[in-house]
């Protein structure tokens, strides 16, 4: 679905089509981030490209926001009391600096809605299992989101729970959270994974707008 990881254009159009045709949606109707794995959120009213953004918020019928990824996690939220939603991108990197946490702010204090009525869906991204990472990130993240390797100054990070436990904090309803049981490395006839294919791989797009 990207056009910066090395397909060709008229490829990466024709897959767009396919999938958005499937959604009764138009490319036209996309609005964009253009992601830098920071936290920061933009709130939209329409299509287009947004430069340097992992989250998006809108409340405007049939504009329809999207990101890419290939391991870190996407989320799409939406309430149900209102017209709003967005679309947020977290690896390691969003995660330590909270952007699901500022996007779930800025929803309740930008357009008044309560986080009772916010329900959410948390991946496909990577799986704890498949995670590894070094020892900077007991500065990072607290220990109950780190698993020891064996023999190792290393460990295993669970984003998924991490993110989780986020929206649990800003006041989500945990039965208005759901977490995909799917991983990106994992599950490779399913899923694009920067991590298994050492870079060179696609990227997959996550939708979510409000039908007009």
């Amino acid at each position: 679905m990207s056009t910066k990881r090395g397909d060709s254009p008229e490829k990466v159009n024709a897959n767009r089509h396919i999938f958005l045709d499937a959604l009764n949606l138009a490319p036209s109707e996309l609005a964009q981030a253009i992601q830098i794995s920071r936290d920061n959120v933009q709130i939209v009213t329409n299509p287009g490209l947004y430069i340097d953004q992992d989250a998006l918020i809108t409340r405007t019928q049939g504009v329809v926001l999207s990101i890419l990824t290939a391991d870190c996690t996407p989320i799409l939220l939406w309430s149900m009391a209102k017209p709003l939603v967005a679309a947020v991108h977290s690896g390691w990197q969003g995660s330590e600096l909270d952007v699901l946490g500022k996007t779930l702010q800025k929803m309740i204090d930008d357009f008044g809605v309560s986080p009772t009525e916010i329900y959410m869906v948390i991946g496909p991204g990577l799986s704890k299992d498949h995670f590894e990472v070094g020892p900077e990130f007991e500065t990072k993240f607290p220990g109950k989101y780190l698993y020891s390797l064996h023999e190792s100054d290393r460990f295993q990070f669970d984003n998924n729970c991490y993110l989780y436990d986020t929206a649990l904090k800003n006041g989500i309803p945990e039965e208005q959270i759901e977490v995909l049981p799917f991983c990106t490395f994992r599950d490779e006839e399913l899923f694009f994974s920067h991590r298994r294919d050492k870079g060179t791989t696609g990227r997959m797009m996550s939708v979510i707008g409000i039908k007009e």
